[in-house]
């Protein structure tokens, strides 16, 4: 018989040296201890009771002490323990040999007590068995022949030499085969056959699907479930291919975190994904489990630079080189906000030209932190980012006196498009206007017009190109000079406010000349917009809506609603 029981929930977190927490946090020394939740980091622990800042970012080297009391109901068999690695680790002020802690329980109370490091988290829980433990169960699917083979690999200790049964069942398909185990600890592997009419495949976001099914193992008496999902990725001339499609990747490098847990891990991710990014990549070492399982629902393939044994069943794992630049995304935090939108432009400009060139199979920026905070609040450069990641782009650039404009296709149809190119002064007067139709076959950059800028006034004019399809209208603005140098007039941005309900409003932004790089800000009111980086013109509305993670009000919005511009953040910074 096997029975688990859970050690998750609520520790007792104390500094390992009280001399070295001192100058982070006054908290223990009013306070013994902090009740935590392990399944979050301490890291993230210690910030959600407001014992230290976030903007603390390095205690990944302190030492912690953690403890506990459980009970163990009338002792039988053998005990394992199964937690995240301490750095140290006493059962009842004794410290252990190895997982099985059996001679060192009583029954009834216990105490546990571990030193860690400040990125301690995780599942821990006590395994009273009389048979033996299952420590990890990976599946592993690969395709062959047109079916698909699922590999399940097992880490089981067994206490007992004996037979027993091993099963694999998944999706109305069973396999089971005796085996025969002797008293170690040993990798245990069966493997189960699916016909390709049973699956349907998991997809990188953008292209279908995110499919996870769920299998069953069984060895003996014990069972658990396990996820698996259907998918082929491999990289094929330096171009992504994910079930045998080629995918354009965009995405940015993603910066190890120091303090893993699944918060964290989220709101990072989920801006992501909401950007329109399918590809994460990690130039060296790699994350945990849980990183990966959330990828996985997101439909983020995570390139590596090499293999990583055990991580390489997970549907987003790949290694692997892909033919794509990485642009160094700058972080001007010395220009207030013209730096914010300096770096959204800059980053906009370098991937809308890069993807103009039809043998990059890529577009990728160094890093995300570089256009998300810590706490999942989106700078412009992030809002830029979706508009610039997303499918099917209007593409301008400037080169040797020559304005180039091209349509960018990364999709999976081939388009019909109505492409409009229209120069304009600052004043908002119009000067120039030429209307092309296009056919943009899928996965490819089409250009549609090299317009030489002899005869504009490059400091006075800007271009903008709209893109029509059935069913997509788009556009982009180009500035034909440097950004701190062109002939703005000021906007004369106006807003109205609409209540949806208790947590979105309607925000309407009318402008009386063109406005360029506008950017919503909602001060104390933590939420979403869904676009705050956009060029308004005195011919048309923009309209976008706010959506706070709690109740509030239109007297809110009106209170902590700001509204910035190119030409407002270079007055901020005397350039006007």
């Amino acid at each position: 018989m096997t029975q688990t029981i859970s050690l998750s929930g609520l520790w007792k977190l104390s500094p390992y040296q009280d001399d070295a927490v001192k100058k982070y946090t006054t908290f223990f020394e009013k306070h013994k201890y902090l009740e935590i939740n392990t399944a979050n980091s301490i890291y993230t622990e210690l910030i959600a009771a407001k014992a230290v800042s976030e903007k603390i970012r390095y205690l990944s080297d302190m030492k912690w002490i953690i403890e506990r009391k459980f009970t163990v109901p009338g002792k039988t068999g053998y005990c394992v323990l199964k937690m995240p690695e301490a750095l140290q680790l006493e059962i009842n002020g004794e410290k252990p040999t190895s997982e099985d802690i059996t001679a060192l329980l009583r029954n009834g109370d216990n105490t546990i007590k571990a030193v860690v490091n400040t990125s301690f988290c995780g599942e821990a829980s006590l395994v009273l068995t009389d048979t033996g433990v299952i420590y990890s169960a990976h599946l592993k699917p690969r395709h062959e022949n047109g079916k698909w083979l699922i590999k399940a690999e097992i880490d089981y200790g067994s206490f007992s030499k004996r037979r027993t049964a091993l099963g694999l069942s998944l999706l109305g398909r069973s396999k089971y085969i005796d085996i025969e185990l002797e008293k170690e600890r040993k990798l245990i592997e069966t493997e189960l056959e699916i016909e390709d009419s049973l699956v349907e495949c998991w997809n990188i976001a953008g292209h279908g699907k995110q499919i996870l099914y769920t299998a069953e193992l069984e060895l003996g008496e014990e069972k658990l479930d396990r996820r698996v999902a259907f998918r082929t990725i491999e990289i094929i001339d330096g171009a992504l291919h994910v079930n045998g499609k080629e995918t354009f990747a965009k995405g940015a490098v993603w910066p190890i975190m120091a303090h893993h847990d699944q918060r964290r891990y989220e709101d990072l991710l989920l801006s992501a994904a909401k950007a329109n990014i399918n590809v994460l990549f990690i130039t060296s070492g790699h994350e945990s489990h849980m990183f990966y399982n959330i990828t996985d629902r997101l439909g983020i393939i995570v390139l590596h630079p090499e293999a990583v044994d055990g991580y390489s069943y997970h549907p987003s794992f790949m290694h692997g080189s892909i033919n794509c630049d990485i642009f160094d995304a700058a972080v001007r935090k010395d220009k207030g906000y013209l730096g914010l939108f300096l770096d959204a432009i800059d980053l906009e400009r370098w991937v809308l030209k890069t993807r103009s060139c039809n043998t990059n199979h890529g577009v990728v920026y160094d890093n995300l932190l570089s256009t998300v905070a810590m706490d999942g609040s989106w700078k412009p450069s992030h809002y830029a980012a979706r508009r610039f990641f997303a499918d099917l782009v209007p593409i301008m650039f400037i080169e040797n006196g020559m304005l180039s404009v091209f349509i960018s296709n990364d999709g999976d149809k081939d388009e019909d498009a109505e492409v409009s190119i229209k120069f304009m002064e600052y004043s908002g007067q119009k000067r120039q206007k030429q209307i092309y139709n296009a056919k943009v076959p899928m996965h490819s950059a089409v250009k549609i017009k090299d317009i030489d800028l002899k005869g504009h006034d490059r400091k006075k004019e800007f271009v903008y190109v709209k893109l029509r399809t059935f069913d997509l209208h788009r556009e982009l603005t180009l500035l034909l000079d440097e950004i701190v140098d062109c002939a703005y007039q000021e906007p004369g941005l106006e807003y109205s406010v609409r209540k949806i309900n208790g947590k979105s409003f309607s925000i309407r932004i009318k402008c009386q000349k063109p406005a360029f790089a506008v950017h919503l800000e909602m001060e104390n009111i933590p939420g979403l917009f869904s676009d705050s980086f956009f060029e308004v013109r005195p011919s048309g509305e923009k309209s976008v809506v706010f959506n706070s993670y709690s109740e509030i009000s239109e007297e809110d919005i009106n209170k902590n609603l700001r509204i910035y511009d190119i030409y407002s953040a270079l007055k901020e910074q005397n350039l006007i």
